[in-house]
């Protein structure tokens, strides 16, 4: 094959793998997991959470009073769930809370317009968990955050409680003891109905601060002072009903920037001035034909083009991605085919699952009671 012959297939093969991802087409046929009979996967994120090296994922069950965790093979493939019961489950998060070296989950229990539980399980390594402490929180809380708040070593913890039909919307911040145990925490109120949190270095001091979404239509930002208190809340606004909210550094600035669900417009970006202020929200609606507004969105480098990407879950139609350009812009969205049939999906998590150095989903379908895996085939 001469070399003018030879250039040209190369070319044609880099725009047919092109026109494949900008088809959104990148995922393999979604591999659907049972939860078990009647069981209804709420959200879900992916960990290791046993010393094989392979990612596994926990899935809370809102609908079913119970937590799934999937173990995976390291293939891509998941064994059957190990379950136990979890009164109202609604959100969840890993930690090592007992630092003995093995993931713990701190799980929401939310039981609508009343006060909350976060119930700590202490991992064993192998997939299972045994009850740890039982922390009382506020009014229908939805959402919860793991960092060293304090700067002493130890994981602290974060909640967003929406205060339902009392207006009484917080943050409660618990401070760990390093074993397993949390101090008594501190309230601040949230204006707006709080709704998603998550924890981040939004000011360049190395001590991680508070981003917190409000269905009032504004994502609440709250510095900490370095001690584990945090400043009063300064709000963004748009017109939209902000969910899901994730920190990350979409311009490889080392400015650490905001990607947020909207419920109502789109997929919004807030883009970092360095010290912890942000300008005015980008919002990329689903432009995509059968495609509405996300419930939850992840950030990733799903093309493996050295910028960060979004992936986003709808709770009917389509699930779609934004590509990024490295600079804080993103194009259109692109539906993820196979996800016609998903029938909703209200979280969305991203990891490596078999090893291939790309990342993959996980979209746990409620409807269906069943997780969608999709493969990654970058």
């Amino acid at each position: 094959m001469n070399r003018l012959v030879w250039n040209a297939l190369i070319t044609l093969l880099l725009l047919c793998a092109g026109a494949a991802a900008a088809r959104g087409q990148q995922f393999r046929k979604a591999v659907y997991y049972s939860s078990g009979k009647n069981i209804r996967p709420y959200s879900v994120v992916s960990a290791q959470l046993t010393n094989s090296g392979d990612l596994d994922l926990a899935m809370a069950e809102y609908a079913s009073d119970s937590v799934s965790i999937l173990l995976g093979n390291g293939d891509g493939t998941f064994q059957r769930p190990l379950k136990f019961s979890v009164p109202a489950a609604f959100a969840l998060t890993v930690g090592d809370f007992n630092e003995d070296g093995k993931l713990d989950l701190a799980v929401v229990q939310s039981a609508g317009n009343q006060p909350g539980f976060l119930q700590i399980f202490l991992g064993e390594g192998n997939g299972k968990f045994r009850k740890g402490e039982l922390l009382q929180l506020g009014i229908e809380p939805t959402s919860v955050a793991v960092a060293d708040f304090s700067g002493d070593g130890h994981v602290d913890l974060a909640v967003a409680n929406n205060g339902g039909q009392s207006g009484q919307g917080s943050v409660m911040v618990f401070v760990g003891t390093g074993k397993g145990t949390f101090q008594k925490p501190i309230t601040y109120k949230i204006a707006g109905a709080p709704w998603g949190i998550a924890a981040g270095d939004l000011n360049a001091d190395h001590i991680p601060d508070l981003a917190v979404t409000s269905l009032g239509g504004f994502v609440s930002i709250l510095l900490n002072d370095g001690t584990g208190h945090f400043l009063k809340p300064v709000q963004y606004s748009w017109n939209g009903e902000p969910v899901d909210v994730k920190i990350a550094d979409l311009r490889h600035s080392g400015k650490q920037d905001l990607v947020v669900a909207d419920l109502t417009e789109g997929m919004a970006v807030l883009l970092n001035n360095g010290d912890g202020t942000f300008g005015q929200a980008t919002v990329y609606p689903p432009t995509c034909q059968n495609c509405v507004a996300p419930e939850a969105c992840v950030v990733a480098d799903f093309n493996l083009d050295g910028h960060l990407d979004v992936a986003c879950a709808t709770s009917i139609d389509h699930s779609y991605l934004f590509y990024g350009n490295g600079k804080g812009k993103f194009g259109g969205s692109i539906p993820i085919h196979d996800a016609i049939n998903f029938q909703g999906g209200y979280s969305i998590a991203a990891g490596d699952f078999n090893h291939d150095g790309a990342p993959d989903l996980a979209i746990p379908i409620e409807t269906k009671g069943k997780v969608a895996i999709l493969l990654n085939t970058q």
